[in-house]
């Protein structure tokens, strides 16, 4: 018999069986029969197995998970299972309260001016095959797991949130290129020209990009924008906001509606691939949760799920973004869905994407900065990561299409062995840096960097009140030039971040103006980056 691509699913019986009863396990258990045959006869071995089951896990000669099931816990047994059975892709099956999500810190927490969010939730360290330390970022920064999640709904026990994706997930097939060519991309309007970089990306150079819809739209546009939801390929650049079940434009203090689930459920067309921009874009939050702005509508990358798209791309917390040039979120946004158009599974696609960004950074000479390290801490796929959109090769079954599989995952792996080795180790900064922040700002403000420093009147900026970061990255040396005098072993730069955030009608909006020098404080470079 060939050998066969293998996806390992995990879950917690302990957390379904308290969560669902008999009969919705029974529907669920018979809906999971179903995709496992589906995937054999892809010639996907798929393992589902859950953690805290001793039987099952014992049978595969892995230590079961005991007491509670935490994160962590379930991070160390999937490290076992993975030695075991050195699976192509990974799926976590359930939402956060039947498989946790990881509390990181927020790289860019700055609670008095800027990002509020203290933690970020994460599915990172699960896709890394480092073990984890929540005081070492370089453990769960880099993935290089395929790792997607098959969630079902907070604080609900129908089991239908599971068994709609998985008919999804059983049934889907790949479609040829065309297929995707229709594409609804939508962007706020202070954002438009970041907007049109993002699906100039996507469609290539010298070729023609699709429509770009900016929200607010006028009202015979707005016809035009809902007509084209039912395109299969959707990339939003809109505001997001939390337990809230609609992404939102701007202009100027206005910030109408974009997209609703009320809106999407109608018009969404099966085997549809999305991602977002938005702030909040993944969020997974019980349509019942009294805090809800709108209770009784379903979050919207649920809304995806359940009406049949294949996967959803999006961030768990505020996100970064750019408006006059492509940052951060968009970058990431825009790269997986390049490579779902390029072939790739959505999972690959997704992996793909914060590696080649972090390796792109690299490679520009320049360090990651600490909205960098969150956009990849708190983006996440949701859907069954071996779902390949866009047919690339004609019998993916076959032996050749299997080994050059793994030939790319081990690529993977040794790449993110690089980046972590070109992580910069984060200090404080010396009290003669952070006196110098006035002066960094002003020459960031001055007549080179006048044109990015822009922005709604009521922001206002302290200009000694910055965040300073000591950056340094150790440079590996080559082997021949280990004993030259004056070669360059490490790089060393300052951080500097100003925040202003300011909430108006509901909606909070950060903008941050980075600056990096050398340790005299001359200027590198300067850049501003929004939150969605």
């Amino acid at each position: 018999m060939p050998p066969r691509t293998v996806k390992l699913s995990v879950t917690v019986k302990g957390q379904l069986q308290k969560k669902y009863n008999a009969v919705s396990l029974k529907e669920i258990n018979e809906q999971v029969g179903r995709w496992i045959a589906a995937d054999a006869r892809r010639g996907i071995r798929t393992v589902h197995i859950a953690v805290d089951d001793s039987k099952a896990m014992r049978a595969l000669h892995v230590r079961p998970v005991s007491g509670k099931a935490t994160a962590d816990k379930i991070k160390r047994a999937i490290d076992d299972l993975w030695k075991r059975l050195a699976p192509d892709y990974l799926v976590l099956f359930g939402g956060a309260d039947i498989v946790p999500m990881f509390e990181v810190v927020n790289p860019s927490h700055d609670e008095e001016n800027g990002d509020d969010d203290e933690n970020v939730p994460t599915d990172n360290p699960y896709a890394c095959s480092l073990p984890f330390s929540s005081r070492k970022r370089r453990s769960y920064l880099v993935p290089d797991r395929v790792v997607g999640r098959i969630p079902d709904m907070m604080s609900d026990n129908e089991p239908a949130w599971f068994v709609a994706y998985l008919k999804t997930a059983t049934s889907w097939t790949s479609k040829p290129a065309h297929s995707y060519n229709k594409k609804f991309v939508i962007c706020c309007h202070p954002w438009k020209r970041a907007g049109l970089d993002c699906i100039q990306y996507l469609a290539g150079s010298g070729r023609p990009a699709s429509r770009l819809f900016i929200s607010p739209p006028t009202s015979d546009i707005w016809a035009s924008a809902r007509k084209q939801l039912s395109a299969r390929l959707h990339m939003i650049k809109c505001h997001g906001s939390q337990l809230d079940a609609r992404f939102y434009g701007q202009k100027k203090k206005r910030y109408p509606e974009a997209i609703a689930s009320a809106t999407l459920k109608p018009r969404l067309k099966p085997a549809t691939v999305a991602a977002a921009m938005c702030c909040y874009g993944a969020q997974i939050f019980s349509p019942a949760d009294p805090a809800a702005i709108k209770p009784g509508e379903w979050p919207l990358a649920s809304t995806y799920l359940r009406k049949g798209a294949l996967g959803f791309v999006g961030s768990t917390r505020i996100a970064w973004v750019g408006d006059s040039e492509i940052r951060c979120a968009d970058w990431l946004v825009a790269a997986y869905l390049k490579s779902v158009l390029g072939g790739a599974s959505i999972g690959r696609a997704f992996l793909e994407s914060k590696q080649d960004y972090l390796r792109w950074i690299n490679q520009q000479g320049h360090a990651i900065d600490l909205m960098d390290e969150k956009t990849l801490i708190e983006y996440v796929l949701l859907g069954d990561p071996s779902i390949q959109p866009v047919q690339s090769v004609l019998h993916p079954e076959k032996a050749l299409s299997l080994q050059e599989r793994r030939q790319r995952r081990v690529a993977r792996v040794h790449m993110a062995a690089q980046i972590r080795e070109l992580l910069p180790v984060r200090s404080r900064a010396t009290t003669a840096a952070s006196a110098m922040a006035k002066k960094v700002f002003n020459k960031a403000t001055s007549s080179s960097a006048k044109g990015f420093i822009t922005g709604p009147k009521e922001f206002r900026t302290k200009p000694a009140a910055a965040r300073v970061e000591k950056l340094n990255t150790v440079l590996p040396v080559p082997s021949a030039a280990r004993k030259r005098p004056g070669f360059i072993r490490s790089r060393q730069s300052l951080q500097y971040y100003w925040s202003e955030r300011h909430v108006r009608d509901g909606h909070k909006q950060i903008r941050l103006l980075k600056a990096e020098t050398d340790q005299e404080g001359n200027l590198w470079r300067t850049s501003v980056i929004h939150s969605s």
